[in-house]
């Protein structure tokens, strides 16, 4: 399974507007709805949020994963979004998060869905790979530091 299958281009924001942890979720939510048919923002926003209220999925090194289950969607979907200033996520390590990685998975799908936080949390462990992905400066480039990561470069 590789990160770059669930993520296309339009849904890749590399310039977040949001400014609060709400903010960034919605924002997300917003570009999946516009980049994916069939996809109902409203139910998917609710689930993440019910998600997030169960715990911060703010993690350290500038990383997000807002994620949840939801039926309104085929299969495991991702959505990235970049703050360069960062936004208060209530990260374990009580800094901004950056790099925002949302996935919505439909209930029937619990291996895409794990495996894909294993490997996002792996790629955020590798010196550099963060401060790469919030410098690119457009969705092609991101998919592309993300696809060297994915192949050993």
């Amino acid at each position: 399974m590789k990160l770059t299958d669930h993520i296309t281009p339009e849904c890749i924001k590399t310039d977040l507007i949001a400014e609060d942890k709400d903010e960034v979720i919605e924002e997300l939510v917003e570009t999946l709805s516009n980049s994916v048919e069939c996809c109902d923002a409203d139910v998917i926003l609710h689930a993440v949020m019910e998600r997030e209220n169960e715990g911060s999925t703010g993690l350290e090194k500038g990383v997000a994963i807002p994620h949840a289950k939801c039926e309104k969607v085929d299969r495991l979907r991702i959505v990235i979004g970049i703050s360069r200033e960062g936004i208060d996520f209530d990260s374990q390590d009580g800094k901004p998060s950056r790099i925002f990685f949302l996935m919505i998975a439909p209930p029937s799908e619990a291996g895409p869905h794990v495996q894909a936080i294993a490997k996002i949390v792996k790629m955020a462990s590798i010196e550099g790979v963060i401060e790469k992905l919030i410098k690119a400066g457009n969705a092609e480039k991101v998919l592309e530091i993300i696809d060297n990561v994915e192949n050993g470069g």
